[in-house]
């Protein structure tokens, strides 16, 4: 009995707290809500319903085999931030939050965003739309944050019919917003980003109309070419730039050729045309001798480009890629340094440790970064910086690489302890901990690897990254100390191009908006910081290159060695072998004629014997 009873009791149960719960009936409210199935990688959508009674704040979920803390968390904020927005307390009402997926372990704050329009819809009597999904993380102001797996929750929404998804804002030109683009343009779906959930509420319940496909992403830079003057600063100290010429030629081929690709694609046209322009700036400043700058410029147009041409890989794709990137960037040596050609080399190397420091680590992380389809991008995008890098060392080897008769360098070992107190120096930087870690990665392993000429360049750039701009700096005088380091980054072609570079940008943050300006004159001062470390590390290294030592034969006589014997010797003893090898010659004449007399008689003998 005990057993039917407890039967009896679980079966009457959901009726009594329907019946509970309708005598304090607020509101209800459905919404589809995307997610990800890590296991197979995929996008789908779920429906999760609200009901809102009076009560005393409690909020609770079910459906699913089990929920996460995070998803709990993300109810219990939703219930607040829409209570709150309407003016109201949460603690007047209960919220239950029912998620049809029975069979699923659901977890993540994704939710946060979804759950908190429901409580808003059944809060105040606004129907929602049925035709959209939205994700993002609810935070307890109203915001939404950022979160994963939007790749193929776009795809989810497409396949399931809706009209758009919203999703949270993530800057005009981030890494995200790329990614939102991408997916939007690939799988024509119509993407929202959204900063708040007063906003969402709007689109949510149709009372701003929603067209086209919203989410942009402009790469152009824009940049006025015609207005900047030729780049004709002097410079010491191996000046040839040549290579440099060489080096944003064949970045810009490159870039030209990926940026093909991507227009192969009909539907990311737009990006292609914003590609294309930027190409084109970078040739014109090749044409006016900004050669780094324009291989700068290509260099990050071929890493979006790059994005767009893999819009849609698998995780074991993306894997693949990877590896392969990988033995491209290992396998690359150096030519041997000379004093013409060391200031390229060394550069060249630094190139190619950025991209084996990259790949490396994107291969080490890659299982627990590339979880789903914005985890693969983000691993392509970087893969394509490494692949980049690694393609222009591969070019100034190319160029540098010695011809003919040539003197060998080395860089003394002296230069251990300035790259150690370069490094350590730089590292001591306030602004070192916003500093791209490939190159504090880089500096490390060069010095653990004694190159210390290495080492010293690339110290440079941990102190000369953008990432450190100095806030109590006037505009005027970021102005005057950008011209003043510009006088000091001449030594060496390369250090001499970063000057052109800062003064492109002092050039240029005349011609744009006062908004532009100022970051046109950050970019300029760091681009002059950098040459003028370059310059000074590259005259240190140039002090300690050491000749290699190479045996050359002594314009003196030689002795004749105690082993080589005297010259009429030799003629006596070519001699006997003459004759050892007439003689032998004969020897073997006489043993075939034997031979075949001897065969001859046998033969008349068996002739008789046949004729008896």
């Amino acid at each position: 009995m005990g057993m039917q009873n407890r039967a009896m009791l679980l079966a009457i149960l959901p009726i009594l707290l329907a019946t509970m719960s309708f005598a304090g009936f607020v509101g209800n409210a459905t919404i589809h809500a995307p997610a990800v199935i890590l296991q197979t990688n995929n996008g789908t959508l779920t429906i999760i319903k609200l009901n809102v009674t009076t009560g005393t704040g409690t909020v609770n979920i079910t459906g699913p085999l089990s929920v996460g803390q995070s998803t709990i968390n993300s109810s219990e904020a939703a219930a607040i931030v829409a209570s709150s927005k309407l003016g109201l307390n949460y603690k007047n009402y209960n919220f239950h939050y029912q998620i049809n997926d029975n069979f699923a372990n659901v977890s993540g704050p994704s939710a946060g965003t979804a759950m908190t329009l429901l409580a808003l819809s059944a809060l105040s009597h606004k129907s929602l739309l049925d035709n959209f999904t939205v994700t993002g993380v609810i935070n307890y102001n109203g915001t939404i944050g950022e979160i994963g797996g939007v790749y193929d929750k776009i795809e989810a929404a497409k396949s399931h019919g809706m009209s758009f998804i919203m999703v949270p804002f993530a800057g005009n030109n981030s890494l995200e917003t790329e990614i939102y683009y991408l997916a939007s343009r690939y799988f024509g779906m119509r993407v929202i980003p959204i900063n708040n959930v007063s906003q969402a509420f709007l689109y949510a319940t149709g009372s701003v109309p929603v067209s086209g496909l919203n989410v942009s992403f402009n790469v152009s830079d824009n940049y006025d070419i015609s207005g900047i003057p030729q780049a004709n600063l002097s410079c010491s100290n191996q000046c040839n730039q040549t290579a440099l010429a060489e080096l944003a030629s064949f970045t810009l081929n490159f870039t030209n050729a990926s940026i093909g690709n991507v227009s192969a694609f009909s539907r990311f046209a737009p990006i292609a045309r914003n590609l294309s322009i930027n190409a084109l700036e970078a040739s014109q400043l090749a044409q006016k001798g900004y050669y780094y700058t324009s291989a700068d410029v290509a260099f990050i147009d071929f890493i979006n480009s790059f994005m767009f041409q893999n819009p849609n890989l698998s995780i074991s794709r993306g894997q693949a890629l990877l590896n392969s990137v990988s033995y491209y960037c290992s396998s690359m040596n150096p030519p041997q340094l000379t004093r013409s050609n060391y200031n390229d080399v060394l550069n060249g190397e630094l190139r190619q440790l950025w991209g084996n420091v990259t790949i490396n680590a994107l291969l080490s992380q890659y299982n627990s970064t590339a979880i789903d389809s914005d985890g693969v991008l983000r691993n392509v995008y970087s893969a394509a910086e490494a692949y980049a890098w690694c393609k222009a060392a591969g070019q100034i080897y190319s160029e540098s690489s010695p011809s003919g008769s040539y003197q060998a360098v080395n860089v003394s070992n002296q230069l251990k302890l300035v790259a150690q107190s370069a490094i350590s120096s730089a590292l001591s930087s306030p602004y070192s901990s916003s500093v791209p870690s490939v190159y504090i990665i880089g500096a490390k392993a060069a010095l653990d690897q004694g190159n210390y000429a290495l080492a010293l360049l690339d110290s440079d750039y941990i102190v000369s990254d953008e990432h450190s701009i100095p806030s109590n700096v006037s505009e005027g005088g970021t102005y005057n100390a950008t011209a003043s380091l510009i006088n000091s980054s001449r030594f060496g072609a390369w250090a001499t191009q970063f000057a052109d570079e800062a003064l492109f940008y002092m050039n240029e943050s005349s011609l744009v908006s006062q908004q532009r300006s100022a970051s046109m004159l950050s970019s300029g001062y760091f681009a002059a910081l950098l040459g003028s470390k370059i310059s000074n590390s590259t005259k240190e290294i140039y002090g300690m290159l050491t000749t290699v030592p190479v045996s050359k034969p002594s314009t003196a006589q030689p002795s004749t060695p105690s082993h080589v014997l005297p010259p009429t010797i030799n003629i006596i003893i070519i001699l006997l072998l003459i004759i050892i090898a007439l003689l032998l010659a004969t020897l073997v004449v006489a043993f075939i004629t034997l031979s075949e007399l001897r065969n001859e008689l046998r033969g008349r003998n068996q002739r008789g014997k046949r004729a008896r």
